[in-house]
């Protein structure tokens, strides 16, 4: 069986490849690995990921060889052995080096075995008077290397936000996210599931901002757990929740969700619902569809018609017909950088500019379905201006039949106290709010 060092090279190369990390994690980590290897497998993958331009940059500082010239295998080694000679003091020096060493070895030649020890013995010995750029005379060279960011994320941000606040962003989406989920209260109540969770030997505490949700400690596989299968629950971070509250909805609505998989929201909505009323759930993917289909199925929502559907196409028989309309549109993700490091390096700049398009053609087209009176709320989870208020203004602007709404009734009161006029939407920040970064915005129409 290969070690938790070898699977991970494993896996980071893969997703150089380009498949998604939790994809190949899911792939690689069979239920035949014991959970302690599985937790380093998953600590060392995302630790490379997320820190993988300061890895390389020490690398470069230490090695006569370009990374370019280096072999996947041998750097992707070099960056695990420094990751945990970095960030990991549990792991012991030796270790951390002889692992590598025999890494190299095993998946290259004594060659390349006696270049990682040379490269990551000497990084040891200077491991303390490394230098990063200055962080006064080059804020934007400082933040990308030190905390591992693309240079033109940076700089947008510094552009939107300034120096400290993108520090401060850097360093809250480098944090390991705690694990959140959402109570189910169509099977049980916050009481029960903290006496089940528990005799499963799970901790947890309550959720920051609403009643429905709890976070994990010492997180076991979710998936395993008993009260996973009978649904009493639902991974979901809480600025998520935020969508579904925004939407007000009541039991018997009629309610559409568009871009609807996995089914978190769609699931949250008939949650608040007590599962009265009608829930119309798009994608424009056949198996993301059957992911909807199945939560349901697990949480025990009865509801919801999941369709495959294209929400960028009119439809003129769905004129008018719903109470609420949620438009979750699809973004840059930019804003759940902590749970999903690749994204840091997927992404360019131009992808914003194309998701924009996207984003305005769904909001402008699934704004035709709401009724007279009815609500349309716009949710991404991004940080980026363009994606969020920018869309909302520029569809306000050419709809004088919607206005924004008050969205504080729907807010837990911290996020309430917040908002500002006209109140009608909210940015989440995960450096101030602790969350994911997520934008809700809440809309009416008033007028044909």
């Amino acid at each position: 069986m290969k070690n938790a060092r070898e699977l991970a090279i494993e896996i980071l190369i893969d997703s150089q490849q380009g498949s998604y990390s939790n994809l190949a994690l899911n792939k690689y980590l069979t239920q035949d690995i014991p959970a302690i290897d599985r937790a380093f497998v998953t600590e060392l993958v995302y630790g490379v990921l997320k820190y993988r331009m300061k890895l390389d940059y020490i690398i470069s500082q230490f090695s006569k060889i370009e990374l370019s010239k280096m072999s996947w295998p041998v750097l992707n080694t070099l960056r695990i052995g420094i990751y945990q000679l970095m960030f990991l003091d549990k792991v012991p020096v030796f270790a951390a080096v002889n692992e590598s060493v025999n890494l190299a070895k095993k998946m290259e030649n004594p060659g390349a075995a006696r270049f990682v020890n040379a490269v990551l013995r000497n990084i040891v010995r200077n491991k303390n008077v490394i230098t990063y750029p200055d962080p006064v005379r080059h804020p934007q060279e400082f933040l990308s290397i030190y905390y591992s960011f693309p240079k033109w994320m940076v700089e947008r941000w510094i552009k939107l936000y300034g120096f400290d606040f993108t520090r401060d962003l850097c360093e809250a989406f480098n944090q390991k996210p705690r694990v959140c989920i959402r109570i189910n209260t169509l099977k049980t109540n916050k009481e029960k599931l903290k006496s089940t969770l528990e005799s499963e030997g799970v901790k947890v505490i309550p959720g920051v901002m609403f009643e429905e949700a709890f976070y994990i400690e010492d997180i076991p596989q979710l998936k395993q757990l008993k009260s996973f299968h009978d649904g009493l629950f639902q991974p979901q971070d809480e600025s998520s929740m935020i969508a579904a509250r925004a939407l007000g909805v009541r039991s018997g609505d009629m309610v559409l969700d568009v871009a609807a998989a996995p089914g978190g929201k769609t699931t949250h909505i008939a949650q608040i619902m007590a599962n009265k009323g009608s829930i119309t759930a798009w994608d424009i993917h056949p198996h993301r569809v059957e992911l909807i289909k199945e939560t349901c199925r697990r949480l025990g929502t009865t509801i919801v018609d999941a369709q495959v559907r294209d929400s960028r196409l009119k439809d003129k028989d769905m004129h008018n017909k719903f109470d609420k309309v949620l438009v979750d549109a699809p973004c840059s993700g930019l804003g759940v950088i902590r749970r999903k490091p690749d994204i840091k390096w997927s992404k360019k700049p131009e992808d914003i500019s194309v998701l924009t398009t996207e984003q305005q053609r769904i909001l402008e087209v699934c704004s035709q379905y709401v009724k007279l009176n009815g609500i349309l709320v716009y949710s991404t989870c991004s940080i980026e201006p363009e994606e969020n208020q920018q869309i909302v203004e520029a569809f306000l602007e050419n709809n004088g039949n919607f206005v924004y709404d008050d969205m504080r009734p729907y807010l837990p009161e911290k996020l309430a106290m917040e908002l500002k006029e006209p109140y009608g939407w909210i940015q989440l920040y995960p450096n101030i709010h602790k969350v994911d970064g997520f934008f809700v915005a809440r809309l009416k129409r008033v007028g044909k």
